[in-house]
C-alpha cells in the first residue's frame, strides 16, 4: 500500500515538472540546459563579455604625408645628396634650403678663391701691391693676405662697403624678414637657393632641363673648388 501510494506521488510530481518546463518554454524563460550550466566560470564570463556590445574606438585623423622638398642633387660622385656625416636628418624644409643657401655661398667663394690662387701667384713679377720701401708681393698665395695689409692697412677696410652691399641684396631676395612674422634665419618659401638673379651674361638657360642641367653643374664645381682650395692651402 505505501509502495502505491510513493510511485503515485512520483508519477505526479515528474508529471508536473514536465508540464512546468513547457510552460516556461512557451512564455520565452527555458531553463538553461544543465551541460551549460556546468562551464567553467571563467568561460561563461568570457562568453558574457563577448556578448556586450565593444567600445567604439575614437578615429584618428592620419597626418598627410610630406613630400620631400626637390632639392638639386649634382651628379656622380658628388650627387645623390652627399651626407656623410648625416646633418641633413631630421631637419626640415626651411633648415635644408639654408644648408644649400650656405653651400651655394661657399661654392662661389671657393670657385674665385681658385683662381685668386692661381692669378696671384702667376703675376708676382708684376705685382698688384707694391711699395718703394716693401718692394712687391712675394711667396705663397696664403700669405699675401698679410703683406697687402701691411702695405694698405685700409685695404681691407675700404672693401668691407662692397661686401655688405651684395650680401644685403641677397639677404633682401632671399631671407624671411623676421620682423614682419617671418622665422629667424630662415628663407623667403619662394626663394630658390643661389638664385640671385645676377646673370650678366645671359648664360642661365631658360628651359627647366637646361636649368637644372647648370644648378647641377654649379654644385659639382662648387663642391671641387672647395676641395681644391682645401688642398692648395694644406699644401702652401
Amino acid at each position: 500500500m505505501r509502495t502505491t501510494v510513493v510511485l503515485s506521488a512520483l508519477t505526479a510530481a515528474i508529471a508536473h515538472a514536465s508540464i512546468s518546463t513547457k510552460a516556461a518554454s512557451k512564455a520565452g524563460t527555458a531553463l538553461p540546459p544543465m551541460r551549460r550550466m556546468r562551464q567553467p566560470l571563467a568561460q561563461r564570463r568570457t562568453a558574457v563579455r563577448s556578448s556586450e556590445t565593444p567600445a567604439e574606438t575614437p578615429v584618428v585623423a592620419e597626418e598627410p604625408a610630406r613630400q620631400p622638398y626637390k632639392l638639386p642633387r649634382g651628379s656622380a660622385p658628388m650627387g645623390d645628396y652627399f651626407d656623410p656625416l648625416g646633418l641633413s636628418k631630421g631637419k626640415d624644409e626651411s633648415e635644408l634650403k639654408r644648408f644649400r643657401e650656405a653651400e651655394i655661398t661657399h661654392s662661389r667663394v671657393a670657385m674665385l678663391a681658385f683662381l685668386g690662387f692661381l692669378f696671384q701667384e702667376a703675376l708676382l713679377d708684376r705685382p698688384l701691391f707694391s711699395t718703394p720701401e716693401l718692394g712687391g708681393i712675394k711667396g705663397p698665395a696664403i700669405y699675401h693676405f698679410q703683406q697687402v695689409s701691411e702695405r694698405f692697412p685700409l685695404f681691407w677696410v675700404a672693401t668691407l662697403p662692397f661686401f655688405a652691399y651684395f650680401e644685403n641684396i641677397r639677404a633682401r631676395k632671399g631671407w624671411a624678414d623676421p620682423t614682419k612674422g617671418g622665422p629667424l634665419f630662415g628663407l623667403k618659401e619662394d626663394y630658390t637657393p643661389g638664385d640671385l638673379g645676377f646673370d650678366p651674361f645671359q648664360a642661365y638657360p631658360l628651359d627647366s632641363n637646361g636649368k637644372k642641367a647648370m644648378q647641377d653643374k654649379e654644385l659639382n664645381n662648387g663642391r671641387l673648388a672647395m676641395l681644391g682650395v682645401a688642398g692648395l692651402m694644406a699644401q702652401e
